[in-house]
């Protein structure tokens, strides 16, 4: 798999906004930078010419090509395992057309940097990764390791049905991660 770094994926008035939030649930946040992450998974290696498609591929948007690397504890926004998103079927599609066989998906995370006055525990820092993205369709990681997660190939499992009672409905929440509301 390969990890393609992208440019800035939240504005410096989003920034503001979330490290606003941050710092009201855990005031050794002091800082927060947001960079886009490309996920590759290939069928095989690129060669050079095919790795300079896709670099040009994944190069849009705004760049700050001169700001430093960000550095602090990482959390990694991606889409839930298990799903793709509509970001990655189309930018797929368009790495295929513009022929790169090779690669059988691309997905995109936004890699958060928080810049800490000492150090979280994973549980404290899941916590804040609540802050950072929706439940619903997207998991927040710690290590960019764990996104090879993002592309493990599963057999259908069987069909299950619920009871329509709310109890059934909430153990069926709670056992299939369906993160549905009350």
């Amino acid at each position: 798999m390969l990890h393609i770094p992208g440019g800035p994926a939240a504005s410096d008035f989003r920034l503001a906004k979330l490290l606003a939030q941050l710092q009201t649930l855990e005031p050794a946040v002091r800082a927060l930078d947001a960079r886009y992450l490309h996920l590759v998974e290939t069928q095989g290696a690129l060669d050079d010419a095919q790795q300079s498609v896709l670099q040009a591929l994944l190069t849009y948007g705004p760049r700050h090509d001169d700001a430093p690397e960000a550095s602090g504890a990482l959390l990694l926004v991606v889409p839930r395992p298990g799903t793709t998103s509509p970001w990655s079927t189309k930018a797929t599609d368009i790495a295929q057309v513009c022929g790169l066989a090779a690669i059988r998906r691309i997905e995109r995370g936004t890699a958060y940097r928080l810049e800490l006055d000492g150090s979280l525990s994973a549980d404290r820092l899941r916590a804040l990764g609540a802050v950072l993205h929706d439940r619903m369709t997207e998991a927040v990681l710690l290590d960019v390791a764990d996104s090879d997660r993002l592309f493990v190939h599963h057999s259908p499992r069987p069909l299950k049905t619920v009871s329509r009672d709310a109890a059934s409905l909430q153990q069926a929440n709670r056992e299939m991660g369906l993160a549905l509301s009350s």
